[in-house]
């Protein structure tokens, strides 16, 4: 049996009827199950539902391995695309994108715009 079908068939075992948004528990699954793979987290780029956030694995020889490829309308027929640089270190607390080191805002206008929305909560709630 070709190893390719081996990892086939753990995900038809181990894998929901829909694993849309499950994809980092399943790689972290199926890491254990088969160590000679790599966890990839990046972007999926589906030809219609668009670029959307993923987890993978990728085998020695580069191959891509997507337990999870059911959940998207393509089926896995799109473009993988590995994150290059720093990892964020959180979501940003006022449109949920994501941040990096200590900070709480993913760019000054999403503070900006969280502090005017609370000072005037606070005149608000005042009776001003």
């Amino acid at each position: 049996m070709r190893l390719r079908d081996t990892y086939a068939q753990w995900s038809a075992k181990n894998v929901l009827s829909d694993p849309r948004n499950k994809c980092k528990e399943v790689t972290e699954r199926m890491a254990l199950a088969f160590p000679e793979l790599e966890r990839v987290r990046g972007h999926y780029v589906c030809p219609i539902e668009g670029r959307l956030p993923h987890w993978w694995m990728r085998t020695p020889n580069g191959q891509i391995v997507d337990p999870t490829r059911a959940q998207f309308s393509s089926k896995g027929d799109g473009l993988y695309e590995p994150h290059v640089g720093p990892e964020p270190k959180g979501f940003c607390l006022n449109c949920g994108e994501y941040v990096y080191g200590d900070d709480q805002f993913c760019s000054r206008e999403c503070f900006d715009e969280t502090t005017a929305y609370l000072e005037a909560e606070g005149r608000n709630s005042s009776g001003e």
